[in-house]
């Protein structure tokens, strides 16, 4: 299973964390043995994240997430989205981070981050057990823009 702590990053922080990101995933999800070593209650976590809304995610990843899966719902504080050849995502509510399982192939994983980054593009995932982490929305693509795609890239060539 393939297991990934994902964080609403504030949009006054992005300019920050861009070109940071592998020491944002050590502080966020850094892991020592299998055990993150973030707090959901520490001051950085608060200082850099959004605040989790279970309803609206909840509500919003059912409504993204309709036509891809037959079996949605709920087993008690989780959301559960199952697939009969993908497999089964869980996704449970911590204060400032969704921690999801993903069993099953990679497709699951895609459709995930799809849903997340179509409700925003602030998510940051790291994945359990792994240096893998990223944001969720490709940063060419945020609503209000950042820097542009030749800065971005390293291409100083006009």
């Amino acid at each position: 299973m393939r297991v990934y702590t994902i964080y609403e990053v504030k949009g006054d922080h992005r300019s920050f964390v861009i070109g940071r990101e592998s020491l944002l995933e050590e502080m966020l999800g850094g892991d020592h043995g299998s055990r993150p070593v973030h707090r959901e209650d520490g001051r950085e976590v608060r200082y850099l994240c959004r605040p989790i809304c279970r309803e609206a995610v909840s509500e919003a990843l059912m409504g993204r997430l309709d036509g891809r899966f037959p079996e949605m719902g709920r087993d008690g504080e989780e959301l559960i989205f199952h697939h009969p050849v993908k497999g089964t995502i869980r996704i449970g509510f911590g204060p400032y981070s969704l921690t999801v399982g993903c069993e099953g192939t990679r497709m699951l994983d895609l459709d995930l981050f799809a849903g997340l980054a179509g409700v925003s593009g602030h998510y940051f995932a790291v994945r359990e057990g792994s240096r893998e982490c990223g944001w969720l929305k490709p940063v060419r693509f945020w609503e209000s823009g950042f820097v542009s795609i030749r800065e971005l890239c390293g291409n100083s060539s006009r």
